[in-house]
């Protein structure tokens, strides 16, 4: 049989091919904004956030005095009290809720947020008053218990720990066996002010501190505070790639860095219909931005953070599709035309 009579028949079967291949395609995520617009979105909803949550932006968390990180006393912490001219005077003693311990011949002192050598200092002025001419007080710490340290999230033995003495946040990190994987690259510290009570979160950068040493951010720890990992957020690449699938979000990862950990661009990738999808909170709308190739590779697209939950989807060109799924293979009889979906 001669092939040359066929090939109007496979130029036939290929404009069909073609033709279902672009009937087929349908728009997975039609826009909703323009870039310029979903920057603005993103970076109002940053500030909404960091106002809901009172997190401060710049790490604050510092050293506030002399004595920063020694162990301010509180509720149920038992003291052990040696006066070295008159040991009649010496005593175990609890800290009650108010903040109060009983000592021998001065009855009720209030302890509450001192440290030990305060007390020492305190009760040796309180014994000289009346009592001693010259009194040495020592002061020993027997149980901690109002003062200690909550790790919890992404680290391997999360937990409660008590507040033997200063501590800066590496130090914490290793007390819990270190961080997990999955975990992110930020870390949260509540801390409850001594006098108001208010209780205030700070936010530490943990890839500056981590991956680029930055000792700044190594912040000292207080007994009370809590210490949280959150978990790294995800991302979802979908459509016209080579490896669809859920992604970590690394600290500042962009559109671009995200395509290239699902393998790139898939042979029949409509590069001018990159989607970003983005959730904006519940009840509310999900905000769609089409990107082209080009924003990519020039850098527009850059300032796009991409955050927890973003899905990226790439379209699929009709005409990628047919030459990614059209074939020739040789039968029995001659040539042939084959056609696969290479989406499937």
């Amino acid at each position: 049989m001669d092939t040359m009579r066929l090939l109007p028949a496979y130029l036939c079967l290929l404009v069909l091919v073609c033709s279902l291949a672009s009937c087929g395609d349908k728009e997975r995520f039609k826009p909703t904004t323009n870039l310029t617009t979903f920057q603005t979105l993103h970076e109002q909803q940053q500030k909404q956030d960091a106002a809901a949550n009172k997190i401060s932006a710049v790490p604050m968390v510092s050293e506030t005095g002399g004595n920063a990180g020694e162990y301010l006393l509180g509720d149920g912490d038992l003291l052990t009290i040696k006066v070295l001219e008159e040991s009649n005077l010496n005593t175990e003693t609890r800290v009650t809720s108010k903040g109060y311990i009983n000592v021998p011949l001065l009855g009720d002192v209030n302890v509450k947020n001192l440290t030990a050598s305060q007390v020492e200092k305190k009760l040796a002025e309180l014994y000289k008053k009346d009592f001693i001419h010259d009194p040495h007080v020592s002061v020993y710490i027997k149980e901690r218990m109002s003062r200690q340290i909550t790790l919890i999230g992404a680290v391997e033995k999360p937990g409660t720990y008590d507040f033997i003495g200063q501590r800066r946040l590496l130090d914490v990190f290793a007390m819990g066996s270190g961080l997990k994987k999955e975990a992110g690259s930020s870390a949260y510290i509540t801390r409850q002010d001594t006098e108001t009570g208010k209780a205030t979160n700070y936010l530490v950068d943990l890839e500056d501190l981590i991956k680029n040493g930055n000792m700044a951010n190594n912040h000292v720890i207080l007994g009370g505070d809590v210490v949280f990992i959150p978990k790294a957020g995800q991302c979802f690449v979908d459509g016209a790639v080579r490896k669809p699938g859920t992604y970590p979000l690394e600290s500042n990862m962009t559109v671009t860095e995200a395509i290239v950990l699902a393998g790139g661009l898939a042979g029949y990738a409509d590069d001018d219909s990159i989607k970003l999808v983005r959730y904006m909170g519940r009840g509310k709308e999900r905000q769609v931005v089409s990107l082209k190739y080009d924003d990519l590779q020039s850098g527009v697209a850059d300032s796009l953070v991409l955050k927890d939950q973003d899905i990226i989807f790439i379209e699929s060109s009709a005409s990628g599709k047919l030459f990614s799924g059209a074939g020739f293979t040789l039968g029995f009889m001659g040539t042939g035309v084959s056609f696969r979906n290479p989406e499937q």
